[in-house]
């Protein structure tokens, strides 16, 4: 590691199980594996999180009891004003950030301290950075941000030219358990991974798989995740209810959180994501490292599209198309071979997303941005 780097601050809300989160904590891992002093400063502590190598330093950015009861605005500046203060005390070399609130915020605390900000965009922007407010934000605030890390160039196009001239494409590390694992004789299974939120639409998903079951009544569904804030699951499960979804309701199979993954679903026949729309999606790539039939919605902003070729290493469909979705998963039903072919083209496709590749392109784009920074 060049010298230049000593010590890195990440800045997001949480370490809660969410992509941008996985991301940020693998990255703290390795940098320190590299004997640079990381710092990951958080708003707040989750139930659930992801883990980190013990010698990464947790800080306390968020809010004070006291604050908590101040009104919206004041909790703003409070929540900017605390996260300044522990740039103050802990002087990093360069502050990384991830998701919309925080990379404002990292850039308005870091104002005239002379270390470097990269922001990270990690969803679809026509979502998350559009409105009246956020378009001030995007062109006075996160302009002048000294760096940022997109996914996709889809997800860069959104933003001012001011602000592309200065960015990289960096894809997510996958882990290596799945590249590692074993594909095993398939089963009558379809998977999908994945949060019961909107974004994900799993209706799409349970009605497509209704018309599957019309020609293929053997096969099984099993969703695997939790619903968190949405209620999407107490909708699947009334869908499910109904009298004249008997037949489907006995194929449809909520499996909740898992930590075994690659060993649940190594027998799978096919994985599928139904979304609205994705950064760059996580499970998809886990699926495709496992060799898996994949299957996504071609959706905003670009993220599956950066990985599918269609019919090459998986298929791509509309969104929102149910019709669509259910005609690919009896491509695959039916033709057994080629399925097995495009899932070892999507093992393949996956190897340019291991750890140690995306990290040498966090690093080489880190050490540009500072000395970029240093000769301004």
């Amino acid at each position: 590691m060049n010298k230049q780097l000593q010590k890195i601050m990440i800045h997001i809300n949480s370490l809660g199980k969410g992509g941008a989160e996985r991301v940020a904590s693998l990255l703290a891992s390795r940098f320190v594996q590299e004997n640079v002093d990381v710092v990951v400063a958080t708003e707040w502590t989750e139930e659930m999180e992801y883990e980190v190598d013990k010698r990464v330093r947790r800080v306390h950015a968020g809010l004070t009891p006291e604050q908590e009861k101040k009104g919206r605005l004041s909790k703003v500046k409070c929540r900017k004003d605390n996260l300044r203060q522990v740039i103050l005390a802990e002087k990093p070399d360069v502050i990384l950030s991830f998701c919309v609130k925080a990379n404002y915020r990292a850039v308005q605390a870091a104002m005239g301290t002379k270390i470097p900000v990269i922001v990270s965009v990690r969803n679809d922007p026509k979502i998350f950075y559009t409105g009246k407010a956020k378009a001030f934000m995007n062109k006075f605030v996160l302009n002048r941000a000294d760096g940022c890390v997109f996914q996709t160039d889809e997800a860069k196009e959104f933003f001012d030219q001011v602000l592309q001239k200065k960015s990289t494409i960096i894809c997510n590390p996958v882990d290596e358990k799945y590249l590692k694992a074993e594909r095993k004789a398939t089963t009558k299974k379809i998977v999908f991974v994945g949060r019961l939120v909107e974004q994900k639409n799993p209706m799409l998903l349970v009605q497509a798989f209704e018309k599957v079951l019309e020609k293929y009544p053997e096969y099984q569904l099993c969703l695997y995740g939790d619903n968190f804030e949405d209620n999407r699951k107490e909708e699947l499960l009334e869908y499910l209810k109904r009298e004249d979804k008997k037949k489907i309701k006995a194929g449809v199979h909520f499996m909740g959180r898992s930590n075994n993954l690659e060993q649940e679903m190594a027998d799978a026949a096919m994985f599928v994501l139904p979304s609205n729309y994705e950064g760059m999606p996580n499970a998809l790539m886990e699926a495709m490292a496992m060799g898996l039939p994949v299957i996504s919605t071609d959706c905003p902003c670009g993220g599956s599209r950066y990985w599918i070729t269609p019919k090459v290493n998986g298929q791509l469909v509309p969104v929102k198309d149910a019709d669509a979705l259910a005609r690919a998963m009896e491509f695959y039903i039916q033709n057994p071979d080629k399925a097995e072919e495009m899932g070892r083209n999507a093992k393949e496709r996956l190897k340019e997303a291991t750890m140690e590749k995306v990290f040498l392109q966090w690093q080489q784009y880190i050490l540009k941005v500072m000395k970029e920074q240093n000769n301004c």
